[in-house]
């Protein structure tokens, strides 16, 4: 059963300051704990509500945790009701260890694609970049300074599994890590509303980065100097604008149909 002190402790990594500290977070649902008990992220417990869920789905989640020894709490509908974000939780949570891998690793092993968000603030659209450029075979995505947390429960919900899918990079200095991709022969695109050419009419030669900017400033000023084409997404109806997700997605796609 569930203690008062593991429920406080579970109950405090609905905030940043205290994830930050404890360097875990909070996942919830059958498909998120799925993707992340078949990960190489470390599971510090699991939290099942057997009357929430069916049995052929608690067994499931058992024999997950149990192949990596993973602890497995058993909780009751009140205390769901305490931990949930969502309306109608299937009662199935992990506490998991938070990763932050290595770019001198990552780079060595010589990626061709690569996804930066300059500032996003949404994680829903963050989110759900993550989980596109996962669908596109992008190799990492890096979340530059300013962005929303990558720890941020409705960002992780939004990326759909793909969070435990490929490397992700938190608070990226974008103008320290820019200079090493041009080092390193990477072409560097940026989606911008005045970009030079639209996104069909460029030749997309890899490596390269794609930068996708504030959801309202777009690319920073300070990073403009290593950005060698700016893109725009040609504009048919009267739609004020696509949002980051949206403009994200249609790239990427071109980008791969042409490699």
């Amino acid at each position: 059963m569930l203690s008062k002190s593991k429920l406080k402790q579970i109950l405090g990594l609905k905030q940043k300051k205290i994830r930050a500290r404890e360097q875990l977070f909070l996942i919830e649902g059958l498909r998120l704990c799925e993707e992340a008990l078949q990960s190489d992220f470390e599971i510090q417990s699991c939290l099942l509500d057997r009357g929430s869920t069916t049995s052929e789905t608690s067994e499931h989640i058992s024999q997950l945790a149990d192949r990596k020894n993973i602890e497995i709490i058993d909780i009751d509908r009140d205390d769901v009701r305490k931990i949930a974000d969502t309306v109608h939780s299937q009662g199935i949570f992990c506490i998991v260890r938070q990763k932050r891998p290595s770019p001198e690793n990552f780079f060595k092993e010589q990626p061709s694609f690569l996804l930066f968000i300059d500032a996003g603030q949404d994680p829903g659209n963050v989110g759900t970049l993550i989980r596109t450029a996962d669908w596109f075979g992008f190799d990492a995505v890096f979340l530059g300074k300013g962005s929303v947390e990558l720890f941020n429960d409705k960002l992780i919900r939004a990326t759909m599994g793909s969070f435990f899918h490929l490397p992700l990079f938190p608070e990226v200095i974008l103008s320290d890590m820019l200079p090493i991709l041009k080092e390193k022969q990477f072409s560097i695109f940026s989606a911008e509303v005045g970009g030079e050419k639209f996104y069909h009419q460029i030749r997309y030669s890899t490596p390269l980065a794609l930068i996708l900017g504030n959801e309202n400033s777009g690319v920073s000023d300070k990073i403009s100097r290593y950005i060698d084409q700016r893109i725009q997404i040609p504009a048919f109806g009267k739609a004020e604008s696509l949002n980051l997700a949206q403009a994200g997605a249609v790239i990427m796609s071109q980008i791969r149909i042409s490699n």
